[in-house]
């Protein structure tokens, strides 16, 4: 044996004692199906070698096929037949050509009508072709689901005479042609279901398939082109891309540490968006929660734009989603049209969301729901809304948990709404709410109007990152009219009787850092309460005498070189937790009845601001369960007023250093 590609040539007994000895030792490896005749002068041809030659080249063929990957090189999409909604449905196929997992190629050369009921199941096929025995095959009511696939077939055709190789043989007559051609057929999917409708399982093998990434019932030797759900013969659903994937579908190659072929996400994207078309139109625009339709999700896709609205909640309107679970925290965002693939192909990259996960799951995962626009549009909402993000609260009214204490104290004591001051040039709550809304409102009419009544916004699963108090407490830069600013800081001065304080402090201190105090102390979460002045002290009121007091106590360390633009910023990122504030509405809402009037006296109050751990007591509460903060609240108010309350407040927040 030699040729061009060989290092080894048997010529010899030594030879071929080497050969054996390589083979061995495990340094050859022969391959079996590799083997072909070596063709030379005075060799006599057999039928067999030419079709070993034949055999040879396929395996070869099949291989690289394999390795440009199983699916759907082109065409081959699988459409709805004009009988689809009668009893005998009609399916098309368009032309184009595939590879099955095993490497063979299966070709559609025009476009096929066929009819569900004539079509054989895979086992029936094999039955048809002499592979196997089937007894009582031929059942055409059939009720399950199935996938569509195409297999390669081969037959013998052309009867050619065949010459004897003998002296006394005979004539005879042989097919002479091999043809290669495709089948179409129905492979059953293993269904577990029990007793489910339809859309249930729909959304489980959805589930099955792209989440659990479970592949049964899929041969090797088929290409799936799309899944059916039958019942008695009719046609339910057909969903192409349950099955379907484009060459490649199998390539791994993406960073990560738990690897998904992108294929497998965007087939997963493209079947999400096909599964909402189906969705019947009332449900569309009445809207609907995701978990009725899927059991998960991608992590992005379309949603139905009716699942958000504004009503009046607490007094004010407030935007609210009934798509995901209550537990998942949502933001809503105007986005560029032109933007949206960019954003679509990001985050394609991130986990997928399971629907049916536990609410701890659930609440640490946070959707981003975008309105694609235009440049022009954006650029009026950035003026008009002051921002592009507003969050969304959840619809369901029963949810407890992810209601803020602020909205639960309001629901069950139920005072008049309050309102607050305004600076020039920033709306209202009530304006900005209702602006946001005809914003959002205006967006949806023309999804819905390009879409016949069925407008979609997207959504995005947001990263999850580690973001420090640094972040997120950053000091907000107020907008508007200067004057304005420093007018509504002095009528908060006066209200606390702390104006001369505040001058003195300020006299001499830099003119950024003074910038920067007034900055701080006009911030909204800062006002005066309108219950003031019937010395009935609101959470504002403590946190704006707490930033004072704080301010206070940091020039009196500074006495000799005064307050530093440094100081004023340290102070600025310990009331600047977006959510400072939180605890001590809870703590209201969960005390009784004489405990929340003491909490409310200018004297507790007074004790908690001078105490400097105001922040600290707030954090605390908010990591209290619901249970126990009426009874952090008692000790709160016997705290603020001991003999040493600034000690006693200290050892509540759990500061370390304080006294046990």
């Amino acid at each position: 044996m030699a040729n061009a590609n060989s290092d080894i040539s048997v010529h010899s007994a030594q030879d071929n004692a080497r050969l054996q000895a390589q083979l061995a030792a495990g340094a050859l490896i022969v391959d079996s199906g590799r083997r072909r005749p070596f063709y030379f002068d005075g060799r006599f041809l057999t039928a067999d070698d030419l079709t070993a030659d034949q055999n040879y080249i396929r395996a070869r063929q099949s291989d690289l096929a394999q390795a440009v990957g199983a699916g759907v090189v082109r065409g081959l999409m699988v459409g709805l037949g004009t009988q689809a909604a009668s009893n005998s449905p009609t399916l098309v196929i368009e032309p184009g050509i595939g590879i099955t997992p095993a490497g063979e190629l299966v070709n559609v050369d025009t476009r096929q009508t066929i009819q569900l009921g004539s079509l054989p199941q895979s086992a029936q096929l094999d039955v048809q072709l002499g592979v196997k025995v089937l007894p009582g095959a031929g059942a055409v009511n059939r009720t399950g689901l199935f996938v569509l696939a195409l297999r390669p077939i081969e037959f013998s055709a052309t009867p050619t005479t065949a010459y004897p190789t003998s002296l006394d043989g005979q004539r005879t007559v042989r097919d002479g042609d091999i043809i290669e051609a495709t089948a179409i057929t129905l492979i059953p999917y293993p269904d577990r279901s029990g007793v489910e409708n339809a859309s249930a399982k729909r959304a489980r093998v959805a589930r099955e398939v792209f989440f659990d990434r479970q592949q049964a019932g899929v041969l090797q030797e088929a290409l799936p082109l799309a899944m059916l759900c039958l019942e008695g013969g009719a046609l339910r659903w057909l969903d192409v891309y349950m099955v379907r994937r484009e060459v490649g579908a199998e390539s791994t190659l993406a960073a990560g540490l738990a690897q998904r072929p992108r294929a497998l996400l965007e087939a997963w994207l493209q079947q999400h968006q096909d599964h909402l078309d189906d969705v019947d139109t009332t449900a569309m625009q009445a809207g609907f929660a995701a978990v009725r339709q899927f059991e998960a999700l991608p992590p992005v896709g379309p949603m139905p734009a009716s699942t958000l609205r504004f009503e009046q909640q607490l007094g004010q309107l407030t935007l609210l989603q009934s798509y995901f679970p209550p537990q998942v925290d949502c933001e809503f965002a105007f986005i560029p049209s032109d933007e949206l693939a960019a954003l679509v192909q990001e985050s394609l990259v991130l986990p997928p969301i399971d629907l049916r996960a536990g609410d701890e799951d659930l609440d640490h995962l946070s959707i981003l729901i975008v309105a694609p626009v235009t440049r022009q549009v954006l650029e009026a909402h950035k003026r008009t809304l002051q921002s592009v993000v507003t969050p969304v609260r959840s619809a369901s009214a029963g949810l407890v948990a992810k209601r803020s204490p602020l909205e639960s104290l309001i629901r069950i004591a139920q005072p008049p709404v309050l309102v607050r001051p305004t600076l020039p040039g920033v709306l209202a709550p009530d304006a900005l709410a209702l602006a946001w809304q005809n914003a959002i409102d205006a967006a949806r009419a023309q999804l819905a109007g390009a879409a016949q009544g069925r407008g979609m916004f997207w959504y995005l699963r947001k990263r999850q990152l580690p973001y420090t108090a640094e972040v997120s407490s950053a000091t907000l830069r107020l907008a508007g009219n200067a004057a304005a600013i420093d007018q509504e800081v002095n009528v908060r001065l006066r209200a606390d009787g702390l104006l001369t304080r505040f001058n003195a402090i300020t006299a001499n201190i830099p003119t950024l850092a003074r910038a920067e105090t007034a900055n701080l102390l006009a911030s909204s979460r800062l006002a005066v309460s309108p219950t003031l002045a019937d010395k009935r002290l609101a959470t504002s009121d403590l946190l704006r005498r707490s930033t004072l007091s704080a301010l206070s106590q940091r020039a009196d360390e500074r006495k000799e070189e005064g307050l530093g633009h440094d100081d004023v910023l340290d102070i600025a990122r310990r009331f600047g937790d977006p959510r400072l504030g939180e605890g001590f509405d809870a703590l209201v809402q969960a005390a009784d009845e004489t405990t929340r009037a003491d909490l409310q006296t200018p004297e507790l109050v007074q004790a908690v601001a001078d105490s400097g751990v105001a922040p600290q007591l707030d954090l605390a509460i908010r990591a209290l369960p619901v249970s126990e903060q009426a009874g952090f609240a008692v000790r709160l108010r016997d705290a603020a007023t001991s003999a040493d309350p600034a000690k006693q407040l200290a050892r509540l927040a759990g500061l370390p250093g304080a006294p046990t």
